[in-house]
């Protein structure tokens, strides 16, 4: 399909929209000939209709620009925005990535900033060795640190996709609880919605399917292999193995804080039990943090003969 949209080229200038063009005319001319013709059903990407920002497109006319990038720029991650590997074509095209990475700057997380960026860094080198994408667009990372909280990552999303930063991606947040509110409302910045990607939403909901606008985390794209369902899964196959039937789950709300931020514990408590319901499996649930005595004293009343 070659219709030319903001949407369909991300990279270079004409001249390699038009050479993409001729290769999707021969491909389509040789279909025809071998009367086979492939049509992909139809895409809607937008949830809403929005005029589109001039800062939204990647590549854009130098004169179009307020500024240039004249250099390397030194440093990484500042709020300002930090150019690497900038370029101005010969045919006065400008061409610049701008990604957005929401995290906590508290290394408490194991996806914090601090730790988080020395990847990214090595991630552009690599992708610039080989090729991945044009070395005529510059990548621009714009971090903001939103403390594993649900407002503040909001915040910082639209902080990054405004008219100052515009960005074109979203990394994290790592948090479950700050991820949230992010992943719910990419699907209504821009005119086709910005893609979150992260590492974490280990919570059962943010495996929900996303095919559709109408879809809670329709623009959420998850990295991580493991999840708290996937968690659940094998809990309850175990249970089976051993022909149980009744569980008492002991939890610690803030438990493992560094995988996913604020009451972690607490978020794979509620999946745990999402998933035992659907199998009829008996539970119940105490939190250690209520426990008056300690543990033993806790486990004596609470397993008792119901659950032993």
């Amino acid at each position: 399909m070659c219709t030319r949209t903001s949407r369909c080229y991300w990279f270079g200038g004409p001249g390699w929209q038009k050479v993409l063009c001729y290769r999707c005319v021969c491909f389509l001319s040789v279909l025809f000939v071998l009367g086979v013709v492939l049509l992909p059903a139809p895409v809607e990407c937008g949830c809403r209709r929005l005029a589109q920002k001039p800062c939204e497109a990647i590549c854009v006319r130098t004169n179009t620009l307020n500024r240039q990038p004249t250099g390397r720029a030194t440093g990484y991650g500042a709020q300002t925005g930090n150019v690497s590997f900038p370029y101005e074509s010969a045919d006065a095209w400008t061409c610049e990535l701008r990604i957005v990475v929401i995290m906590p700057a508290n290394t408490s997380v194991e996806a914090s900033l601090p730790r988080v960026q020395p990847v990214l860094e090595k991630a552009e080198g690599f992708i610039r060795r080989e090729g991945i994408i044009p070395s005529d667009v510059a990548i621009r990372w714009i971090p903001f640190d939103d403390r594993c909280e649900q407002a503040r990552a909001t915040v910082m999303a639209m902080d990054g996709t405004g008219s100052d930063s515009c960005g074109h991606l979203i990394l994290g947040p790592s948090c479950d609880f700050a991820l949230a509110p992010v992943a719910r409302i990419a699907r209504y910045i821009y005119n086709d919605g910005i893609p979150v990607i992260t590492g974490a939403g280990y919570t059962f909901d943010f495996e929900e399917p996303k095919t559709h606008c109408e879809n809670e985390f329709h623009m959420l794209i998850r990295t991580g292999l493991v999840s708290f369902k996937r968690m659940a899964f094998f809990m309850i196959e175990l249970i089976r193995h051993f022909k149980w039937n009744r569980v008492v789950y002991f939890y610690e709300r803030q438990s493992y804080y560094n995988v996913a931020g604020p009451q972690t514990g607490h978020l794979l408590m509620n999946t745990m039990a999402e998933f035992f319901r659907h199998e009829n499996i008996t539970y119940s649930p105490f939190s250690t943090d209520s426990a008056r005595t300690n543990l033993t004293e806790s486990l004596k009343e609470k397993v008792g003969l119901s659950y032993a």
